[in-house]
């Protein structure tokens, strides 16, 4: 099962990896509000995407190791087994992203995110104390720690979900006892 793991873990994280990696380089130069929106679906669908290989590992491991049959628990196990394997693997390309391919990332994000806040129709009242509120927590988010963190934890829970649906579609029962008539 740990072999299983390990190779599904792995095409996933390099799956997801490699679709953001692409999607930064496509993208990153004309990087403003309207594609910061586009963004989030393109990275969350290719979370998705990505993470289909759950389903896949689960399957091999049923019908090839198995002969066919998979418990729930182990069928689950085995996709929360390969979840965090993608999820490191992604967490280790964020730090990246933040500290070497894009260190200027996480100081856009904010000014669109600022900007957002200025723009939003609410009084000068209102948005001058959620821009207060902003700044203060913005700095969190200008540490790659915390980032990679957030994503890696992203990527898992949606990982877990996965999991959970593939075991349900998944399992076959094992017989206790097998008839032999």
């Amino acid at each position: 099962m740990g072999k299983k793991i390990l190779v599904y873990g792995a095409v996933s994280g390099g799956i997801l990896t490699a679709l953001f990696l692409l999607s930064h380089l496509l993208f990153m130069k004309n990087f403003s509000s309207d594609m910061w929106e586009t963004g989030e679906i393109i990275g969350y669908s290719s979370m998705l995407i990505a993470l289909t290989a759950i389903f896949f590992g689960v399957k091999a491991y049923r019908d090839k190791v198995l002969g066919g049959k998979i418990t729930f628990g182990r069928a689950f196990t085995l996709g929360m087994g390969i979840s965090a394997v993608a999820a490191i693997i992604f967490g280790i390309y964020v730090y990246f992203l933040y500290t070497a391919i894009a260190p200027d990332l996480s100081g856009k994000m904010i000014e669109i995110y600022r900007e957002k806040i200025k723009t939003s129709g609410q009084t000068q009242e209102v948005i001058a104390k959620q821009i207060e509120e902003f700044d203060k927590e913005s700095a969190m988010w200008n540490n790659p720690y915390l980032q990679s963190f957030v994503m890696l934890m992203t990527v898992f829970m949606i990982g877990v979900v996965i999991s959970l649906i593939t075991a349900f579609i998944l399992k076959k029962k094992i017989p206790l006892i097998e008839n032999t008539v």
